[in-house]
């Protein structure tokens, strides 16, 4: 399992990335928050420059996984922040080893089950054709993740977007095993048992991870909080500062 830690605060942060993404993807919020905290940043099963086991994943698992790197690194407790596919390994976390949470952070994530709202039947299509998607599917990618805004008025954030998913991509088989891990991915009617203070972040413009998912965590989560941003899927890209601060603020108000 490949991983980082960047910074040294008293307080430790564990990200978790998405679905065929790896630890150089954060580049607009690892250098902020290794100057706040200890921050720790890392590939998941499948990703980057961790193993890639051709084997059937599941989200649990994964949770399992960044449970096992916090005891390699004798990490008793920390705050979490999971976006997307992490956002789903972050409530498995959470259910499962709430102990080991001082607070929880997630970003564009879904609790699947049947309430979960999908998006468009090309969005998908697109998404889940990774590498191999046709010039049409590659644009319907970038809608996907990017807001309109964004795509037609700042290149440079696109240019470099698409410059770093290029770094370490994830082999075709090992972005399925992910998927299928997706596609079983179920926490809505375990939401309740998280007693964990929860800070549940949106772009109002996500075209592949509706907000009303994250509308539907907040509501199941006690005392959990919804915070709607400017921006598409990547809305922590697109917008960083207020992402940034956002998460800076929450984790300081819960240090233990």
């Amino acid at each position: 399992m490949y991983y980082e830690v960047h910074g040294g605060g008293a307080q430790t942060l564990v990200m978790i990335r998405g679905l065929g993404s790896n630890l150089t993807a954060w580049y607009e919020q690892t250098p902020v928050f290794a100057k706040q905290f200890r921050t720790v940043v890392f590939d998941n099963r499948g990703a980057g420059r961790t193993d890639k086991p051709d084997a059937p994943y599941s989200i649990a698992q994964m949770a399992a996984d960044t449970k096992g790197l916090m005891d390699a690194l004798g990490i008793q407790r920390a705050a979490l922040l999971g976006i997307s596919m992490g956002g789903m390994i972050a409530q498995e976390l959470a259910i499962n080893y709430p102990e080991r949470l001082k607070c929880l952070l997630l970003g564009c994530t879904t609790s699947g089950g049947r309430e979960a709202v999908p998006a468009a039947r090309e969005i998908l299509a697109a998404v889940t054709a990774g590498a191999n998607a046709p010039v049409e599917q590659q644009k319907l990618q970038l809608k996907a993740v990017l807001s309109d805004d964004t795509i037609e008025r700042r290149p440079e954030v696109v240019a470099k977007h698409q410059r770093i998913r290029e770094l370490y991509p994830i082999p075709p088989f090992a972005f399925l095993r992910q998927v299928q891990a997706i596609t079983q991915h179920d926490t809505s009617g375990r939401l309740g048992t998280i007693k964990t203070p929860t800070l549940v972040m949106t772009g109002r413009e996500d075209r592949l991870v509706p907000p009303a998912n994250s509308k539907m965590i907040a509501a199941r989560i006690r005392g959990a909080r919804l915070l709607e941003m400017a921006g598409g899927h990547l809305f922590f890209t697109e917008h960083p500062e207020q992402f940034n601060s956002a998460v800076i603020d929450f984790v300081n108000k819960h240090p233990n």
